[in-house]
């Protein structure tokens, strides 16, 4: 059986990737996921340690935690995928869908790792892989909001369900915030084999965005 590891952000692309090559008769053979280091929160969706480990503990699958700053972002994570190829694994998996920068920052350090990469999502319709991750069952909450995006601050928390993305068809806002409307938490779901226990203990505010905080 061919091994993968898959840039995890916790979010339903990634997962779906994941869902994806496991289908296929892949092992994914660890969660590769940046924290920053300041804050101990992982890169984009703020998910705090204690809720990686126990969302890798529900997945079944090794996490690999690459500590981060901006500074050296791409080094740093290139220096975790050459760990990855050393110790037999070929592929790393993404789950971007169509936008041509990530793909290529994808290619990039796959290239810089030796490894292939490998993007089961890449150009298929946004609407029908948000669809297909709700209709697998899957389950998602919304957990940071662009204020750009014209999505009310009352879906923070929310699930992710078709009603969100009638919503956001309705609003003309793009279902798989693609570019940045909206990051979600994936919190429980065929793969897992428990659903992760979290709390929401308040709402963080940043010049572009909010987010929910949520703890172990």
């Amino acid at each position: 059986m061919e091994k993968f590891c898959l840039s995890y952000s916790t979010g339903k692309d990634s997962v779906l990737a994941l869902d994806r090559m496991i289908t296929a008769g892949y092992q994914c053979a660890g969660l590769v996921t940046s924290v920053s280091e300041d804050i101990n929160r992982s890169w984009f969706h703020g998910i705090p340690l204690s809720l990686l480990e126990q969302a890798a503990e529900s997945l079944q699958i090794p996490l690999v935690i690459v500590k981060n700053n901006p500074e050296n972002y791409q080094e740093r994570m290139v220096t975790s995928l050459r760990k990855m190829k050393e110790s037999g694994i070929d592929y790393c998996v993404f789950g971007d869908i169509d936008i041509e920068e990530n793909g290529q920052w994808d290619r990039n350090v796959c290239q810089k790792s030796g490894l292939k990469p490998l993007l089961p999502l890449w150009e298929e319709s946004r609407e029908e892989i948000v669809t297909e991750f709700v209709e697998k069952g899957y389950h998602a909450i919304i957990k940071t909001i662009s204020k750009t995006s014209r999505i009310p601050d009352s879906f923070l928390g929310q699930p992710l369900d078709q009603m969100f993305i009638d919503y956001l068809n309705t609003h003309n806002i793009d279902v798989c915030g693609e570019n940045g409307e909206y990051h979600t938490f994936v919190v429980d779901g065929p793969l897992f084999k428990f659903p992760i226990n979290y709390q929401t203990t308040g709402v963080f505010e940043s010049e572009y965005s909010k987010s929910i905080i949520i703890e172990n």
